[in-house]
């Protein structure tokens, strides 16, 4: 693997499901950024953001970025915000592969049902409707990633695969 390889997508597209078993396959390290950020500060993406804001995760999100940039090649769970960052798009910009597992909003939530309260931005009365204006929002820069999964329909297990197949051509 030449470049690392980030898995984009709504919260529930199965981007640590995911990436976990293609990091497996193509045998290199598996990165959940939400998971990486919360070790570096002691505290649940949930506190961090009801502590600093979002503005303040996005400029982290941003750094560890930029230190996995100089690490080797591997495979990337960002949070669902993350590509949206002109910053990030940037400083990632013919470095990373990006995949976009495009997921709707309703299995999203049937995917997230146990985890509901875990997500800063999903923890509200209508997680749907959340889920629908940040699709909204987000879908054009997902739609710039270099390759596109509908995982609707698929297992986590057919998802890697497909995606191993796209990052050993």
């Amino acid at each position: 693997m030449r470049h690392s390889l980030a898995l984009v997508g709504l919260p529930g597209a199965g981007k640590s499901t995911v990436g976990a078993l293609v990091a497996q396959r193509l045998r290199v390290h598996f990165i959940d950024l939400d998971v990486a950020l919360e070790a570096k500060h002691h505290q649940r993406v949930r506190d961090l953001f009801a502590g600093r804001g979002e503005a303040w995760f996005r400029d982290e999100e941003l750094a560890l970025t930029r230190t996995l940039l100089a690490q080797h090649p591997a495979v990337w769970a960002p949070g669902g915000g993350w590509i949206t960052s002109a910053a990030v798009r940037d400083a990632i910009a013919g470095r990373v592969t990006t995949v976009y597992l495009q997921v709707s909003p309703e299995e999203s939530i049937r995917r997230l049902a146990s985890d509901l309260d875990a997500r800063p931005l999903l923890s509200g009365q209508d997680p749907t409707a959340t889920l629908n204006n940040l699709l909204a929002a987000r879908e054009a820069f997902y739609l710039q990633s270099n390759h596109i999964v509908s995982t609707g329909l698929m297992t986590p297990d057919a998802v890697a695969d497909t995606i191993v197949a796209l990052a050993e051509r």
